[in-house]
This record gives structure tokens, sequence and C-alpha cells, in this order.
């Protein structure tokens, strides 16, 4: 989220500069190109978040991910499992994140090359508002881990 306004800052300090004020003949063009790529980022975050953010997708081993280096110290099957579903579930996080953020780079790059300064508060609008929504709460890792341990608690009988 502090990106978003570092980007806000940065158009605003380059742009009250008179030297850096003229646009550029593709504006219009680069304009329609970034929104398009808007849509696309739009679809690409549902699909994701569909096929990979799903508690079925995260428990998943044949798509596992690379333990994160915290969590590798573990104890046990049902550990490790839980472990595992963690690092995949940060790991897709942090490409969701990535997928949202890029919105705001766009109403970035629309305000510093055609001065479409709406463009740049709607995207980082939309940026700051999927990014809180989206932002992982302790219900939807404790749902995860708790399929974990239901499985485990199966197993043992």
């Amino acid at each position: 989220m502090i990106s978003v306004a570092v980007y806000l800052v940065i158009v605003k300090s380059v742009l009250a500069n008179p030297k850096y004020a003229a646009g550029f003949s593709f504006a219009e063009t680069a304009r329609i190109v970034l929104w398009l790529l808007v849509l696309v980022d739009l679809g690409y975050f549902v699909w994701w978040k569909k096929r990979y953010l799903t508690p079925e997708a995260i428990l998943d081993n044949s798509k596992q991910v690379k333990l994160l280096h915290a969590l590798e110290e573990h104890r046990g099957y049902l550990e490790q499992r839980a472990a595992a579903a963690v690092s995949t579930y940060v790991t897709r996080r942090v490409v969701l994140f990535a997928i949202i953020e890029a919105l705001a780079v766009y109403g970035l790059v629309l305000a510093l090359v055609g001065h479409y300064f709406a463009d740049l508060y709607v995207l980082s609008a939309l940026s700051l508002i999927l990014l809180a929504l989206e932002y992982p709460s302790q219900k939807s890792l404790e749902q995860i881990i708790q399929r974990i341990e239901a499985a485990g608690e199966e197993a043992k009988e």
C-alpha cells in the first residue's frame, strides 16, 4: 500500500516541474493499451484467486512451492503439511499482490506519460481497495490449518 502512496508523490513532484510537463504524442495510444492491460490484469486476478487461493488448491500436494526458510524446522507430518500449506499460501498471496500493484503502476505511467491524473487516482484507489480486501486474515489461514489438523485426526483413527 505504501508503494501506491509513493507513486502519487512521484507524480506530484515530477509533474510540478515545468521541464517535465510536456506530454508525449503517443500518450493516447499508451492510455488505451494500459487500460486494456488493466482489464487483462483484473481477469488474471480473478482467475489466479479462483485457481490458486482456494483452500483445496493450497492443500493440493502436487502443486506445493518451496518451503519458506522460516518454516523449515518442523516436527512430524502435521507440522510439515502445515508448513507447506503456509508457504504455498504466502507465496501465492504475494503473486496476487503483485497483480494488484501493477494496476497502480499503470496509473503512475498514465500520469507521467499523458497527465491522466484521473486515471492515476482511479487505478490507485482500485489498487488500494483490492489490497485492503485481499490482505490475509487470520481466519483464512486458520481454515486451512484446521483442515490439515482434521485430516491428521482422521489418519490417527
